[in-house]
């Protein structure tokens, strides 16, 4: 059987699968996400050359970080990344290799992919979050992917600042937070990139910075509280480079536990249960890509295993870390 090709574009790293369904008929590459040009020619000659070798495949799907515009299947006016703004990606690859092509946000590719073969497998109800370069929340309520005027942008929710996130030196005055829309929003207060700037800014105080785990476990718990109240979900899958930090988890799920009111809500008391790893690691966004692509085109592909897959995309993604 031809293969199904998916990408999961991302905002350092745009990884490229291609595969069957069988044990042993998948590719993957791992290239960085610069310019719009450049990463959707890298993109594109290595489709190109698994093509030559394997066969043509049959569907393709992008899971891309946004905001996106769904219907015209591009990347949104108002990402921060200004170079794509307005990319035509499902035109770029269905003109230059002649298959249907589905987009959709990283983390709804994701969600898919931990609900068939991931830490969320028999969930109707569930979330995907990522916590990397940005924030992004995907959702799958009913069974189905959630969209409304959009993808959902649950990063982009306002949360309460702590009260130790102040401008260095000035405990009366807070960050401003790394968001260039909303500064304060979740991803400009617990984001990789806020973390970062954050931390610059205190290194080029010279001053004691507030505690940054101690930062990053509350707004990350004030998230999930949020998440869970407005969704009630069987499962919270929280992914992401930040996430790595293996600390992390456990303390959010601890303070998570203390902000909900066990008496009003039983997940306070299921906590370990409902917020978990996701079960695909890093490999979730690119799977959930191309069973996006997949769903184009119906088939086998949801039943079949996919272990080599996610062996083969998680030991490219070392690699590249390691260049």
């Amino acid at each position: 059987m031809a293969p199904y090709g998916g990408i999961e574009l991302g905002g350092t790293k745009c990884v490229c699968a291609v595969g069957d369904g069988s044990e042993d008929a998948w590719a993957v590459t791992v290239i960085p996400t610069t310019d719009p040009e450049t990463t959707t020619d890298l993109a594109l000659d290595w489709f190109r050359e698994v093509e030559s070798s394997s066969g043509s495949f049959v569907s393709l799907g992008v899971a891309s970080f946004g905001p996106l515009d769904l219907e015209a299947g591009t990347i949104a006016r108002e990402t921060p990344k200004t170079a794509w703004r307005g990319w035509p990606l499902r035109s770029k690859f269905e003109d230059a290799l002649g298959v249907p092509v589905r987009v959709d946000s990283d983390v709804n590719g994701a969600a898919l992919a931990e609900r068939s073969w991931g830490n969320a497998q028999g969930c109707s109800d569930l979330l995907y979050i990522t916590v990397g370069t940005g924030i992004g929340v995907g959702a799958i309520v009913n069974g189905t992917v959630v969209h409304g005027r959009s993808h959902p942008e649950m990063g982009h929710m306002r949360i309460p600042q702590h009260p130790t996130d102040c401008q260095p030196g000035l405990p009366e005055q807070m960050w401003t937070g790394n968001c260039p829309f909303h500064g304060t929003c979740w991803e400009g207060l617990a984001s990789g990139t806020a973390r970062a700037q954050r931390s610059a800014l205190w290194t080029q105080s010279g001053l004691e910075p507030p505690d940054p785990e101690l930062l990053e476990s509350e707004y990350i718990a004030l998230g999930l509280v949020n998440l869970i109240t407005a969704y009630r979900p069987q499962r919270i899958v929280v992914g992401g480079g930040v996430m790595h930090d293996l600390a992390l988890l456990p303390r959010a799920r601890y303070r998570t536990r203390e902000l909900l009111d066990a008496g009003y809500f039983p997940e306070a008391g299921q906590i370990e249960e409902l917020v978990v790893e996701p079960g695909l690691g890093d490999a979730a966004g690119v799977v959930g890509a191309i069973l996006m692509g997949a769903e184009l085109r119906p088939g086998y592909l949801q039943t079949r295993p996919v272990a080599r897959l996610v062996g083969q995309i998680q030991a490219g993604l070392a690699k590249a870390g390691d260049r």
